[in-house]
């Protein structure tokens, strides 16, 4: 008869005495503060501040690098909640201020040389001092976005040696000088719109070797009191975008860009600064100045930096070349104005110029365009844009619809034969002969 008894499991203590005995699992209080540290810096800022259960977890969220996660201050609760990270959370490396608690009576405290008009209107405010942020040294990326600031406060640039990204936006009463940046050696990315600034572009200099972006724009209060010259910035070895709008000071001419300039440039946007020649939406004084400049700027456009924004025209206001056209209401409404507009436009790989009547972009109706000036020549016969090339030119000069460097859709049919634009006579006499056909 076989045995009834069933086999004793060996377990590794009675296969092997020579193995240690199983080790107790560590109480989660036994880890070693590195170890909480490693842990809570995979965590958000809120759920750190949650974590701090006992002295040895309030220190290691103390030394914790919090990760790059927006913290907005935009209410009074979170003020308060920036107030206690001051101390228990200073590694926190992302911070943006925004309007508190709107349309409530909550501002910070003025800085230096407020704007008395704001000072008194907001006297009576409920006040927050804005010199907390101060504790953050390890800030890497600040955003300031209509936050209720009246004056000059170099605490915000002077306390992060670490920071790369600073944005501020529509702040009308924050006075701030670009000399401040000496305080952040290593920021990468500087947004300024619709803040009041001082300074002179160069002071960008002492970032020379760090920063990538620049955007510029207008302010709400006047215009910005930055100068300087476009140039002083084309040897930034790191620059990719460079944007600036309505900044009438800093004065340039793109034709001064050479080929070794600005050399990791994307992207130029040089919207309605008047003081730099040939920037997007400059006016020319004279139609004769506007062939010599394209041909000079010819190697720029090749770069294809700036070209979809590039929207020049002949100056209304101090060009003895323009002029208005007449309206007539028993002509047909379809006759477009003067061709007074000047876009880019491209066939394949071939970049030209044309003169045109540019209709305000969202009407459907196509804008009437004089002939190509081209700038480069036709590409090989047997290169592999030349079918593409063919395509789209027979487009342009058969009246069908192609597109300009600003995406409008535009025709060669009144203007045709025109590769500048008419004298006054000249346009009259081409209504009269539209009317007459």
């Amino acid at each position: 008869m076989p045995s009834s008894k069933k086999p004793r499991l060996l377990g590794p203590s009675a296969a092997d005495d020579s193995l240690p005995p199983p080790q107790r699992l560590s109480n989660v209080n036994d880890l070693s503060t590195d170890i909480i540290e490693m842990v809570l810096g995979n965590l958000p800022s809120q759920d750190i501040m949650r974590a701090r259960v006992c002295r040895k977890w309030r220190q290691a969220a103390r030394n914790t690098i919090v990760p790059l996660t927006e913290f907005k201050i935009d209410t009074a609760r979170q003020y308060n909640a920036m107030e206690a990270m001051a101390t228990s959370l200073p590694n926190l490396q992302q911070i943006a201020f925004h309007s508190l608690d709107y349309p409530e009576e909550h501002k910070y405290n003025d800085g230096g040389d407020p704007y008395e008009h704001e000072a008194v209107r907001t006297v009576n405010y409920v006040t927050h001092d804005i010199g907390i942020v101060s504790n953050f040294t390890k800030l890497i990326d600040l955003t300031i976005w209509a936050a209720p600031l009246n004056g000059r406060y170099p605490i915000l640039f002077n306390s992060f040696p670490l920071l790369e990204s600073l944005k501020i936006s529509n702040c009308g009463c924050l006075i701030w000088h670009l000399d401040y940046l000496v305080s952040c050696p290593v920021l990468k990315e500087l947004y300024c719109e619709g803040t009041p600034m001082q300074g002179n572009i160069n002071c960008l200099r002492v970032l020379k070797d760090t920063l990538e972006s620049i955007s510029i724009g207008e302010t709400l209060v006047g215009t910005h009191m930055i100068e300087g010259n476009l140039m002083d910035l084309a040897d930034f070895p790191h620059l990719k975008d460079l944007f600036m709008f309505t900044v009438d000071r800093v004065k340039g001419d793109i034709r001064d860009i050479g080929e070794n300039d600005f050399p990791m440039l994307e992207e130029l946007d040089l919207s309605c600064c008047k003081a730099i020649i040939g920037s997007q939406h400059y006016s020319f004084q004279r139609i004769s100045d506007v062939p010599a400049f394209m041909n000079d700027v010819h190697r720029l456009l090749k770069r294809n930096i700036m070209n979809d924004r590039c929207q020049w025209s002949l100056s209304e206001d101090q060009s003895p070349d323009w002029y208005e056209a007449e309206v007539n209401n028993n002509e047909d409404e379809e006759i477009p104005g003067p061709p007074f507009d000047i876009r880019l436009v491209q066939a394949g790989p071939r970049l030209g110029w044309a003169w045109g009547f540019h209709t305000y972009i969202g009407d459907d109706s196509p804008c009437d365009s004089c002939e190509i000036n081209w700038l480069d020549p036709e590409p090989d016969r047997d290169s592999s844009d030349y079918e593409n090339y063919i395509q789209e030119l027979q487009a342009i000069e058969g009246g069908e619809d192609f597109f300009n460097s600003s995406d409008q859709i535009c025709q060669i049919n009144f203007f045709r034969g025109c590769y500048q634009p008419p004298t006054e006579e000249e346009y009259k006499r081409l209504r009269r002969e539209y009317n007459t056909d």
